[in-house]
């Protein structure tokens, strides 16, 4: 059924980009298992209301991954927040296109 295809392709991109209001936020549904890996998590380009977006998470061993974003924006970039799973929120805006979060603390 295409219905089901559609479904899954946008909780896909719902794991790396979601828009909240006048903001967009990624990384929200990355498991924690696919940052022990060794190569570079890509995505996109993916449509949003502000524009297209791609998207790019390196893991760097012990410590936190490198996310960096490009966006080809309608207007002004966008607000951004990274709430990468297991780290603290980043709140970003502006031309800030790249941040290594802090991990939380137990």
């Amino acid at each position: 059924h295409v219905w089901a295809a559609a479904e899954w392709v946008l909780m896909i991109r719902n794991c790396f980009v979601r828009e909240e209001g006048e903001r967009l936020v990624l990384c929200a549904g990355i498991p924690a298992r696919w940052l022990e890996q060794d190569t570079p998590i890509r995505f996109g380009p993916a449509p949003t209301a502000f524009g297209a977006l791609s998207l790019s998470i390196t893991p760097q061993a012990g410590t936190a991954p490198r996310i960096e974003w490009q966006g080809d924006w309608h207007r002004s970039a966008p607000p951004v927040e990274i709430r990468l799973p297991g780290f603290e929120p980043v709140n970003v805006a502006g031309d800030t296109d790249k941040v290594v979060p802090v991990r939380k603390e137990a």
